[in-house]
């Protein structure tokens, strides 16, 4: 049976290792429906809502699909946020992670980080982007829990542009369900969502309030980071006797989302214009 993704729903696909961890394919006539089922659909949710989502409306294994406050039909959910905190357990490592209207904690297995990442690079303050799917707790544990499937660094225009996204889909949503409680007029599902939320329209206000908050976050386009600028910023602060190693150096611009190549491309640029040199092999130092 082919899977088609609904109104609310954008299929997002990985775009390798670009600053842009995700891009956006509205589903449309110039798709064709093989390849929609064949990706994965991940929705963007702000986490003001996804904190109070708890409708399940399906079990797979594990995973379970369900339906949010507004009416989204959610299996996986996109999300691009600030790093607060991270604690490795006994098997898996707890990620908390904020966007403008809360926090959630995500569980992540070490397979699930982009290959170039390791646990010890995880330190706020980061920008994350993560896609995760839900799963029914145990018996004694919370109703769901969010499993992370992919992980890698994001820079704030990566945030700034999840947000757009993210609003931008809510407030659709909002009119949606506005009009619905208004008028009755609607897909039958609203009205099961309506009476397990037990939404009013102060609760879309309130909401709506929480867009806003996110939209507030968002600067104008700033100058791009300049790769020269970071690198030698980043020797000049952490260098020793030594100078700094290249490894130090890689692991320091990861957290501005500069791939290796960009860096080793900018340091070789350095030593031609006699900014650093190699005092020893694997070091640089300042001149």
């Amino acid at each position: 049976m082919t899977q088609s993704a609904g109104p609310d729903q954008c299929i997002y696909q990985s775009a390798g290792p670009t600053t842009s961890v995700y891009v956006t394919e509205p589903v449309n006539h110039h798709i064709h429906e093989e390849s929609a089922f064949s990706l994965p659909l991940y929705s963007p949710v702000l986490l003001y809502e996804l904190n109070q989502t708890d409708y399940i409306i399906r079990t797979s294994g594990k995973e379970c699909s369900l339906i949010t406050p507004t009416g989204l039909h959610l299996q996986k959910v996109w999300l691009t946020g600030a790093l607060t905190s991270y604690e490795m357990m006994r098997h898996e490592g707890i990620l908390r992670i904020a966007d403008p209207t809360g926090a959630m904690s995500f569980s992540l297995k070490p397979q699930a980080l982009d290959p170039s990442l390791e646990p010890s690079d995880l330190v706020p303050p980061l920008f994350l982007s993560i896609t995760a799917h839900a799963e029914k707790g145990n018996q004694g544990e919370e109703k769901i829990r969010w499993v992370i499937e992919s992980c890698t660094i994001a820079s704030r225009q990566d945030r700034d542009g999840w947000i757009l996204e993210t609003t931008h889909q809510l407030l659709n949503r909002l009119h949606t369900l506005n009009t619905f409680i208004k008028t009755g007029e609607g897909h039958n599902s609203l009205n099961n969502t309506r009476k397990h939320y037990n939404y009013q329209i102060k609760n879309l206000k309130n909401l709506a309030e929480q867009s806003g908050k996110a939209l507030d976050v968002v600067k104008g386009p700033g100058p791009d980071i300049n790769p020269a600028e970071l690198i030698l910023s980043i020797v000049t602060e952490y260098s020793g006797p030594k100078g700094i190693q290249i490894e130090d150096i890689f692991k320091y611009a990861k957290r501005s989302a500069f791939s290796e190549e960009i860096v080793k491309s900018t340091i070789k640029q350095l030593i031609e214009e006699d900014e650093v040199y190699q005092p020893a092999a694997g070091f640089i130092k300042l001149l």
